[in-house]
């Protein structure tokens, strides 16, 4: 299965439909930095797998290069944003084709993945893992080989080796582990409870023994029983009547302890109700007293004839005033124009005068009765409020003694008995009562046995438990470390399985290197494989160098090219024949570039496709020349750049004519035969 062509059109730099039709042999373009190379490459990859590698996931700003897989630039718009490759095998072409919002059909990857992949061996993601292995990138040469990890290389081979039925084993050995170790937590936790429990046994134990008391002492404390209970029960009743007994004396005591707390309150409320009836009485004679006082004031004429006088008063003043000012006009009183003398207008004044005081006096006088009325009706209010204060007082002493005196006759307490006396009572009662909780505990000593038998028997079943767990541990670690040692034997299996398949990759890499000839002093490369389980590949020069460290970067390049190359050329399971180098020979000199040429040509010459793209026209050139060409149309020259719109695309699109390897035939025979 060989690259038949590639139609992008608004993919990347690409705004304008472009074409490219690939050559059965080879394809060798050339153009500018900038001007679409590696997008070719970028374009084949996208169309199979939907992602560009290279890019890694690499986010920046919140963006990833999902947001620039499309033409973004100035100009007009693409007419349609999509990609789509095709592929021939003989005169069977197989294309698929992926959009900006586009899907290709999920028949058309199933078919493909077919054509190009034998499923049977092929890896996960078998697409993927081609693109990865026949798209050899410039910035990718020496990060994919020399600069891997040990881990990492080997791991690569692995993958693009392809899988077997070995990864399969190996998940399942996980999964035995996984479950073994998880059986042998659980066991343990089982070990951890018996002996627990064998902890707990053998305290109930040790206590149940220490518990044990002699027949006479337990013969004793039932007949107290008795006797505190009231009854005749037999010994194995006796708790019942017991208890209820002691619920009522600790009621008892608890009532007397209220009745002792309050006791000093009653009595010192007892003192205080003579002298409270005594205030209440006095209270009641001085609001009788002042009630009549008042009754007294309110029989005078109303306080508002006071206002009345002295507003006469004031006004007769003003008028006195007035006339005194303005004198007699022509013998008349200017008031009232009677004529009058001069004697006679100021004796009318005075008389006027004395009106005047005998009015103000009068009100003097009924303000001052009006003053003796509200201090008469503040006297009888603070005599109201002291006869309700003293009333209060009286009736909450009353009520406080009449409570205590209830409670102490419900108790059962003499009028005359004294707070000594009841906490006395209160003192035999609680003697009383440690001793039944003494006597109970003692009795309860006959169930010892029976529970001294119980506790034994559990002490004894714990300790099995404790047997059969550890057995089980025993087992579950042995599962365990069977199941480690399938796992440990099917990845084991596995890396042995593939070291036999790296026989043939490992070797072609040396060959390729030789052909590449990256260090004129070491001309050739070795390997090494080692870890058991965990597995390390190592690539060494010389005595155990590592060209890693030891080459430029040229060297370092060629010799990622012939690692990268021998994978791909090792695929069992790759049904696709082309190999595409995006700029291969940066940084290489021309002397490599040559024995690369000369390798692809080999290539070539067995059957594979190459598909390579250069910066230098030159370049391009001498691959042209060096690389076979056997018929017309087996090979293409591609140039790509810019158009006179600016827009990417291809300036030259011509077959490289095959070169003329019997020019002289003709003329040897002409010769030979004249």
């Amino acid at each position: 299965m060989k690259l038949a062509f590639l139609e992008l059109c608004g993919f990347r730099g690409y705004s304008k439909l472009t074409r490219i039709d690939f050559a059965d042999a080879f394809t060798v373009i050339d153009g500018r930095n900038g001007t679409g190379k590696s997008t070719i490459f970028d374009a084949i990859e996208f169309a199979l797998t939907g992602t560009l590698s290279k890019y890694d996931d690499a986010k920046a700003d919140g963006e990833t290069v999902a947001d620039y897989l499309w033409w973004k630039g100035e100009g007009p718009s693409p007419v349609d944003r999509y990609v789509e490759v095709g592929f021939r095998l003989d005169d069977r072409l197989v294309s698929v084709r992926r959009g900006q919002f586009d899907e290709p059909k999920a028949d058309a990857l199933v078919t493909l993945t077919e054509c190009l992949c034998d499923t049977r061996i092929a890896p996960a993601s078998p697409l993927k893992r081609l693109c990865e292995s026949a798209i050899i990138r410039d910035e990718h040469i020496t990060s994919l080989s020399l600069d891997l990890k040990e881990t990492e290389r080997y791991a690569l081979l692995r993958n693009a080796l392809g899988a077997n039925d070995a990864d399969a084993w190996i998940a399942r050995g996980a999964q035995l582990v996984s479950l073994a170790k998880r059986r042998t937590g659980l066991a343990q936790q089982d070990v951890t409870a018996a002996n627990s429990e064998v902890a707990a046994a053998g305290k109930r134990l040790d206590a149940t023994r220490a518990t044990l008391v002699a027949d006479a002492t337990v013969a004793e404390s039932v007949e107290r029983l008795r006797g505190f209970a009231n009854t005749g029960v037999p010994p194995d009743e006796i708790g019942g009547p017991v208890r209820a007994r002691m619920a009522a004396i600790s009621a008892e005591i608890e009532a007397f302890q209220t009745l002792s707390a309050s006791w000093a309150t009653a009595e010192s409320e007892r003192s205080r109700i003579p002298s409270l009836t005594r205030a209440l009485d006095g209270a009641n004679l001085e609001k009788s007293a002042a009630a009549a006082a008042l009754q007294t004031l309110l029989a005078t004429p109303d306080t508002d004839a006071a206002t009345f006088l002295t507003s006469d008063a004031q006004d007769l003043v003003s008028l006195i005033r007035l006339g005194r000012n303005l004198g007699l006009r022509e013998g008349h009183c200017p008031l009232c124009m009677k004529g009058q003398s001069h004697e006679e207008f100021e004796q009318g004044l005075q008389n006027a005068e004395g009106v005047a005081r005998r009015l103000n006096e009068a009100a003097v006088r009924a303000a001052e009765r009006e003053q003796e009325r509200q201090v008469a009706t503040r006297r009888l209010d603070t005599a109201s409020r002291s006869v309700e204060t003293a009333e209060a007082a009286r009736t909450a002493a009353a009520r406080l003694v009449d409570s205590f005196d209830r409670q102490r006759e419900a108790q059962g307490v003499a009028p005359d008995a004294t707070l000594v006396e009841v906490k006395d009572r209160v003192d035999k009662l609680r003697q009383s009562l440690t001793n039944a909780q003494k006597d109970l505990r003692i009795l309860d000593t006959l169930k010892f046995n029976v529970e001294l038998e119980r506790s034994q028997r559990a002490d004894a079943d714990a300790r099995n438990r404790v047997t059969r767990a550890q057995e089980k541990y025993g087992r579950a670690l042995n599962t365990e470390a069977a199941a480690q040692a399938l796992h440990d034997a099917a990845r084991r299996a596995a890396s042995e399985t593939l070291d036999l398949r790296l026989e043939r990759v490992l070797p072609l890499m040396s060959e390729l290197y030789r052909r590449l000839r990256p260090h004129p002093y070491w001309t050739d490369i070795e390997y090494s494989i080692r870890g058991d389980v965990r597995r390390f590949l190592k690539l060494q020069v010389g005595d155990e160098l590592n060209p890693q460290f030891l080459f430029s970067s040229g060297q370092r390049r060629a010799t990622g090219l012939a690692f990268l190359l021998s994978v791909n050329l090792s695929l069992a399971w790759s049904q696709w024949r082309t190999i595409l180098l995006d700029d291969p020979v940066q940084h290489v000199d021309d002397f490599r570039t040559v024995h690369l040429a000369e390798l692809a040509a080999q290539l070539v010459a067995e059957g594979r496709q190459i598909v390579c793209a250069v910066e230098d026209a030159a370049l391009a050139d001498l691959l042209c020349r060096r690389l076979p060409v056997r018929r017309l149309g087996e090979a293409k020259r591609v140039t790509v750049g810019p158009d006179a719109d600016g827009a990417v695309a291809l300036l030259v699109d011509r077959a490289v004519a095959p070169v003329v390897s019997s020019s002289l035939v003709g003329r040897t025979e002409h010769s030979a035969t004249g």
